[in-house]
């Protein structure tokens, strides 16, 4: 009979230990669906080409459709860029709400050729910035800047840029 006893109580102290290994000791938390939203990578230009990085920023808008995002956790920008001096250039990208985030392309990292005739360089962008757009609505807009002024020929293209981005909905 004492041996029952102690099977039961063990049995039950086993139990318990599971129970609270699994998390059954608290109650059940609601999270939000993660999403991801993308703007493909496309052509600077729309169709088939880039446009020339000059001393004058060219500024290539684009604009999310339908995205469900509510809080944003993880976004990232690609820029394929076909430049010769990398160490020239400066990239900005223009938020919705035409706050300015300049674009390091010396920390970016490098990947492959892209689209045609370009290289891509990846960049996250601070989370903290983002949250204010819900769904992220409204125009993005990245801009690339050649700073040498002494030569006024163009010396490569911004061929094209993405956007992706991960969160709550």
């Amino acid at each position: 009979m004492c041996q029952i006893r102690f099977l039961f109580l063990y049995a039950a102290l086993a139990g318990s230990f599971f129970l609270s290994g699994c998390g059954g000791g608290e109650s059940a938390r609601s999270v939000g669906s993660v999403v991801l939203c993308e703007l493909p990578l496309k052509h600077a230009d729309g169709s088939s080409g880039g446009y020339s990085i000059s001393t004058v920023a060219q500024a290539v808008p684009r604009q999310f459709n339908a995205c469900t995002i509510q809080q944003p956790q993880l976004v990232s920008v690609g820029l394929c860029i076909d430049h010769r001096q990398m160490g020239e250039l400066s990239a900005q990208m223009i938020l919705p709400n035409q706050t300015i985030l300049d674009l390091d392309l010396q920390s970016a990292t490098q990947g492959s050729t892209c689209l045609i005739s370009g290289r891509m360089f990846s960049l996250s962008l601070p989370t903290n910035r983002l949250q204010a757009f819900s769904g992220l609505r409204g125009d993005w807009t990245v801009r690339v800047r050649d700073n040498n002024t002494v030569s006024n020929t163009p010396m490569g293209y911004l061929v094209g840029w993405s956007m992706q981005a991960e969160g709550l909905q």
